[in-house]
């Protein structure tokens, strides 16, 4: 049988085909959303921190200055201030942190199996761990590069002061040390082998103890080893190469959006009151201040908090029990502390260095 309307008919059963092809896909695709594992939900990481009444913050104990222990048992340093700085922000409270001790091997697994909230430490962001991982990296706190410690008698200042024979160089697994050494190994052919292991304690009494000639990790790190370590007995040098590029922050899971812009815009916060000159001691002497961005920052003129469900005095109270991001600086690890550490890239744009907030606007 032949249809008067051909052109009719051909689009009818283009019509009639579309929808049995659509029925297919659903078909197939309905039972495959019904079986998707709970976690692919998205997060509510700010209600379970509020109903816990704690942060939980993840940390490495990288040395004096930058994370470690104190005799108290308590965690000091300029990453574990941060961690307050954002559990003031939440919960009003910068002593309301569960620090959570983490390696370099184990960190990034934990993060992911909700171990703790945040990781906050000297992680470097890089492309593999930012698409490979279910973890997201906020705007760094220290921007680092890898360097080397010698043992002050060898003589040596730089890498090209190294001998032309075997050397042993040791460092700590799960990090981006080993892959920078071991291109700078292959690109300069240096005669250096790798002696690796699963925390900075083993790295350092191994080179303690002379089985390795040099130690490489970020700067930050050895600055804070030779202060702890190194004394006229057995003096350290600090080489002049930096080989690598190493943006430190933190870093939360990538399935809860909202928790990531507030611990990103928990350092901008840190930042924009440095600019200011906002301090822990000054607070009430910005109350009045005309200045749009002082009050949107002091919770004064309202809206900020709330787009981040947190409240309008959010950042006012983290500056006011933790500081602003120089202060923390500056007592962690720059003049007020053992460290004498140089702002350098970490002084604020307008100094040269390479901190810089979006308005908060």
């Amino acid at each position: 049988m032949r249809f008067a309307d051909s052109g009719r008919y051909r689009r009818l059963r283009r019509f009639a085909g579309t929808l049995f092809l659509s029925a297919l896909f659903l078909s197939t695709l309905l039972p495959a959303v019904g079986m998707m594992p709970a976690s692919s939900a998205r997060a509510d990481t700010l209600s379970d921190i509020q109903q816990r009444g704690l942060l939980r913050c993840g940390i490495v104990d990288a040395g004096e200055g930058v994370s470690y222990l104190d005799s108290n048992g308590r965690w000091q340093g300029f990453f574990p201030d941060f961690c307050r700085f954002i559990a003031a922000a939440v919960l009003g409270n910068a002593k309301a942190v569960e620090f959570i001790q983490v390696s370099y091997v184990t960190r990034f697994d934990a993060l992911e199996g909700n171990g703790f909230d945040v990781l906050v430490g000297n992680t470097t962001w890089t492309v593999s761990r930012d698409t490979t991982r279910h973890i997201a990296f906020t705007h760094p706190l220290y921007f680092d590069g890898q360097g080397f410690l010698a043992h002050e008698q060898s003589g040596w200042t730089s890498l090209s002061d190294l001998p032309n024979e075997p050397l042993t160089a040791c460092a700590s697994e799960g990090t981006t040390t080993i892959v920078n050494l071991r291109d700078i190994i292959e690109t300069r052919n240096l005669p250096i082998s790798v002696l690796s292991f699963q925390s900075i304690d083993s790295v350092t009494d191994s080179f303690l103890s002379h089985d390795c000639d040099l130690l490489t990790s970020d700067r930050l790190l050895l600055v804070a080893l030779r202060l702890q370590h190194g004394d006229a007995a057995n003096p350290f040098t600090l080489l002049s190469d930096v080989i690598s590029k190493e943006p430190l922050g933190p870093a939360v899971r990538e399935d809860d959006p909202r928790w990531f812009d507030i611990v990103q815009w928990s350092i901008f916060a840190a930042l924009i009151a440095e600019e200011y000159g906002i301090t822990s001691t000054n607070v009430p002497d910005f109350l009045n201040s005309a200045k749009p961005e002082v009050r949107r920052l002091l919770g004064l003129d309202p809206g900020i908090g709330a787009a981040l469900g947190l409240s309008n005095e959010w950042a006012r109270t983290a500056i006011e029990q933790v500081g602003s991001y120089g202060e923390i600086f500056d007592r962690t690890l720059g003049e007020k502390s053992a460290l004498k550490i140089d702002r350098g890239l970490n002084a604020l744009w307008r100094d040269g260095g390479l901190m810089y907030a979006p308005p908060l606007r």
